[in-house]
């Protein structure tokens, strides 16, 4: 009996219609941002390519159309043969490594990475760069290094008696090629990298389908949510605004990252910005568009209470960020998630002091003179 009366009090205290339709949308809004991070962490997303050729790098010869090796010894040296590579370096400063080029293939997701590793006296120079490093980098066609394609596999400092190191990896979008570098990064002591071998990658047809039905589901209950919302806006023209604002937002959201960081770099130059931070510019940018959605939203709804409307946008702003995961090159970052409810927090809170004083005038203009 007290459920009813405490809901009904807290409806009026924040003086909140509700809209069963609209709450429905938000629920389903939730299970779907549940499903994303499932799909993304808990489904396995690579599996072997049929047809694909296990290399072993240090045990086979190198040929075109499989692999190549460069050595870069820097001030240390770099020892291959009897199925093994040692890297070795006297000197805390510098970088000794070897480079394994695969060659181009038709079809690339990623690459199983499977080593005995050891190590002996790796003394690092301080900072969690220095050390013994696998690192793979996704390349394109060209050879040339995809943005933001180096992925660490495993640092190593002190000393390790030999164990099995394997790591699937996903790499970059447009990626066909790749190469793992074994390297001492200003470290001296000794690595020993043995039984190495490299297997292609693909997507899981599974998970692609998976990842097709999510973006679907999300466009019908995203848009769905946006059309009701925008259903109660006073007018039309506050709605087309407030969508267009909200279509910038999504876009801006599911882009890949390296267009993005294009679009920022093209929005520069037209602004006449030379020297920006690229960083500081897309953090500005989160904090931004949603203080606009809740400025916008707040000041021109009319049968739904603002109140409601900052609640559905304070809900939107982290689950924004589960979307990214559906885009290549994008990941959660909680960091955004609160930049984009700090945008929320200050568009809002401007929202409804200007519907007080556009109401305390209202009143103001009704008194008799």
């Amino acid at each position: 009996m007290r459920s009813p009366g405490l809901r009904a009090w807290l409806f009026r205290l924040l003086a909140v219609r509700p809209d069963p339709t609209l709450l429905r949308l938000l629920a389903a809004l939730l299970l779907l941002a549940s499903a994303t991070a499932w799909q993304e962490w808990g489904m396995i997303r690579l599996e072997p390519l049929p047809g694909g050729p296990l290399v072993r790098p240090l045990s086979e010869a190198p040929t075109l159309d499989s692999f190549g090796l460069r050595e870069r010894p820097g001030r240390g040296r770099v020892v291959i043969g009897d199925g093994a590579v040692v890297l070795e370096s006297e000197s805390p400063s510098g970088i000794v490594a070897l480079d394994v080029h695969l060659a181009p293939r038709s079809e690339l997701a990623g690459l199983r990475v499977v080593a005995t590793l050891a190590s002996e006296a790796i003394l690092p120079a301080g900072d969690w760069r220095s050390g013994a490093h696998l690192r793979l980098v996704g390349r394109d066609r060209e050879g040339r290094a995809l943005y933001g394609s180096s992925v660490h596999l495993t640092r190593l400092v002190g000393n390790r008696t030999p164990f099995v190191s394997r790591h699937d990896v996903q790499l970059p979008q447009g990626s066909v090629a790749g190469t793992l570098v074994i390297e001492l990064v200003r470290a001296s002591g000794r690595l020993e990298v043995r039984d190495l071998s490299l297997l292609p990658l693909r997507d899981r047809p599974l998970f692609l389908l998976a990842r097709s039905a999510l973006v679907a589901a999300w466009m019908v209950v995203g848009g769905w949510t946006l059309v009701r919302l925008l259903r109660t806006l006073r007018s039309p023209w506050l709605a087309a605004a407030l969508g267009l604002a909200a279509l910038v937002a999504i876009v801006l959201l599911v882009l890949p990252s390296a267009t993005e960081q294009r679009l920022l770099a093209v929005l520069a130059g037209l602004l006449g910005i030379e020297d920006f931070d690229l960083a500081l510019l897309g953090n500005t940018a989160h904090v931004l568009v949603f203080a606009g959605l809740a400025l916008l939203a707040t000041t021109a709804v009319r049968n739904v209470s603002p109140w409601m409307v900052l609640a559905t946008l304070a809900l939107a702003a982290p689950l924004a960020e589960y979307v990214q995961l559906l885009t290549e090159g994008r990941d959660v970052d909680p960091s955004d998630a609160l930049r984009n409810l700090l945008g929320v927090a200050i568009g809002g809170g401007l929202g409804l002091l200007l519907r007080r004083v556009s109401s305390s005038r209202a009143r103001l203009g009704r008194r008799p003179a």
